[in-house]
């Protein structure tokens, strides 16, 4: 495969993911803040700044973190990179270079979504709140998940899907339960109870609510979620799914078996899966929750920067 398409799939990928986890984050922690009082929800609406990881970016431009400037930086601001708008666009954008190498179908379908999210008037919608516009972004995701699974066969090509999509999953879970986290926990008085309203909307933002119960029979509890979210082998918005399936795709772009690997974005991958697998989250709370996500997070971009170093044939600065 060309160093150009293999890209361009990757790519397509990452953005449609960050599209759908931005606005699940966004669709779910706006209802959750907005229940709060006043006072509660404002000191609140930072963290999904810092969650997309453009904090520097959101201070530039805007001088307060309040509902209708959050909403419209993540969803709608032609400035910030990561907003659901522009990612969709750059999604079309690198599907549409390789037309020839995907489905009509995924074609279609990712088109017309980039065509709805045009017709929405951010003046509108940032009154009217995010749930209309986050929803159609969602489950034009989720559609186009399906349809790329149903439609384009399961070679080299659609593995470096699996592996962009996967990637940026398992990065934007560690900075969701990390800032979460810390956010909820710093909150609390010095003696009391964890803010299980707040905890459901961390779990809400990840899809893992039910699974939740249905793991735990019981409360929601801070230290278990953490564990959901980060140990679990087969929710697929954890932190360990996700890298499983980054380490399983570039496998099968290899053909490298059990404990071997061709590259250094394989020994990484590699090296995080195990990592995870063996780690209790007793072992993650003491070595410190906030320690054990920043070097995910980092390992992570070490792999897709390795990836693109193996696969697209340019420099990555170190």
């Amino acid at each position: 495969m060309l160093s150009r398409i293999a890209e361009s799939l990757f790519w397509l990928a990452r953005y449609m993911e960050r599209a759908e986890d931005t606005a699940r984050i966004l669709d779910v922690n706006y209802h959750m803040l907005l229940e709060q009082s006043q006072q509660s929800y404002r000191l609140r609406w930072e963290p999904l700044i810092i969650m997309a990881g453009e904090e520097k970016l959101f201070s530039q431009l805007y001088g307060e973190a309040n509902a209708e400037n959050v909403f419209q930086f993540l969803a709608f601001s032609e400035d910030n990179p990561s907003s659901i708008v522009q990612c969709i666009s750059k999604a079309r954008e690198n599907a549409r270079t390789i037309r020839d190498r995907i489905s009509r179908e995924m074609w279609e379908d990712i088109n017309g979504l980039y065509y709805i999210t045009t017709r929405f008037n951010p003046d509108e919608e940032i009154a009217a709140g995010p749930h209309r516009f986050c929803d159609k972004i969602k489950f034009g995701a989720h559609r186009f998940h399906g349809v790329t699974d149903a439609t384009m066969p399961h070679d080299e090509g659609w593995e470096f899907l699996r592996i962009g999509w996967s990637l940026e999953r398992a990065e934007m879970s560690a900075r969701l339960v990390d800032v979460q986290y810390h956010n909820l926990l710093d909150a609390l008085p010095s003696v009391g109870a964890p803010d299980n309203h707040q905890w459901m909307a961390v779990l809400r933002s990840m899809g893992a609510y039910e699974a939740y119960h249905r793991q735990y029979h019981s409360a929601i509890e801070p230290e278990r979620v953490a564990e959901m979210l980060i140990l679990h082998p087969q929710h697929p918005r954890s932190i360990r799914f996700s890298t499983a399936e980054v380490q399983m795709g570039l496998r099968a772009i290899t053909g490298s078996s059990v404990g071997y690997y061709s590259n250094e974005a394989e020994r990484l991958a590699g090296r995080v899966v195990e990592r995870l697998r063996y780690d209790r989250v007793s072992d993650i709370f003491s070595q410190g929750l906030h320690n054990y996500l920043n070097e995910l997070i980092i390992m992570c971009s070490a792999i897709g920067d390795d990836i693109a170093r193996t696969y697209f044939h340019y420099g990555v600065a170190a």
